[in-house]
């Protein structure tokens, strides 16, 4: 008998993001592997009125553009008594809405090839990588290549080939694999902030450096997991998402067509 999946979900929302948390939390219970054991960290400045009893709450103070998103790793991290109770982590940003069922065979099947021991970790390619948009049309891409940072990977190396490019949207793996990383990425982030260094795409670019090293570790969910509303006519024209439609929408910033 299989025994059920639990699954941990990190949502970031402050000021105004926490707005987004009702529909996220919905849609992640209904679409994301339904039958599936699931807690949700909130980090919030903000107060939710009768929180169901799978959501925890921490309170997090909301910072400055970038340290909201580049300090990610150290807030998620206040957490990990409780992410230490389940099986998978997940990272979602607060503005993407699960939009289709995400069954535990698509979730393990594509995230862990032949077992859950194989690829322990998993990230999504950049939709706008997949489509060749500027920055990503010539190397080194979006890539940090300030080898003062720790994010920082050589342009020489890149020029050998250049990995796929992810977006920091979503992200996660097994319980201590993901605990790992998260450890590793708070030390990089603050030993470059005593720098004064600040990656180019923040958290996002020390999440491509992390996955960089340990390429055979980690599975690539394709762009229909992450996919930009905002671009959602240049997908819908695109061969990849007409045979993929969408997971995982990331929200457009106005007149989305899953209002909040």
């Amino acid at each position: 008998m299989d025994t059920v999946m639990k699954i941990v979900f990190a949502f970031i929302g402050t000021s105004k993001y926490l707005d987004f948390f009702p529909k996220y939390y919905e849609s992640i219970e209904e679409y994301f592997v339904p039958d599936a054991e699931k807690t949700f960290l909130v980090f919030t400045d903000g107060e939710i009125d009768d929180a169901p009893d799978n959501v925890k709450v921490y309170h997090q103070e909301h910072l400055e553009w970038p340290y909201i998103t580049l300090k990610r790793f150290e807030i998620i991290n206040k957490a990990r008594k409780e992410i230490e109770k389940n099986d998978w982590f997940v990272f979602l940003d607060a503005d993407t809405r699960v939009v289709s069922e995400i069954t535990k065979e698509d979730f393990l099947y594509r995230c862990c090839k032949w077992s859950v021991d194989e690829v322990p970790l998993f990230g999504v390619q950049h939709p706008c990588e997949h489509l060749r948009m500027a920055p990503h049309t010539k190397c080194p891409g979006a890539f940090e290549t300030n080898l003062e940072s720790e994010a920082g990977i050589s342009e020489e190396e890149l020029k050998d080939g250049m990995p796929m490019y992810l977006q920091g949207c979503f992200w996660g793996g097994q319980r201590l694999p993901a605990l790992t990383m998260i450890d590793e990425l708070e030390a990089r982030v603050n030993r470059d902030l005593e720098k004064g260094i600040v990656a180019k795409w923040h958290d996002e670019s020390h999440i491509n450096k992390y996955f960089q090293e340990r390429w055979g570790d980690v599975h690539f969910f394709g762009p229909d997991y992450a996919f930009p509303e905002v671009f959602a006519d240049i997908c819908n024209a695109d061969d990849y998402f007409q045979n993929n439609p969408a997971k995982i929408v990331h929200l457009a910033k106005d007149n989305s067509a899953y209002q909040i």
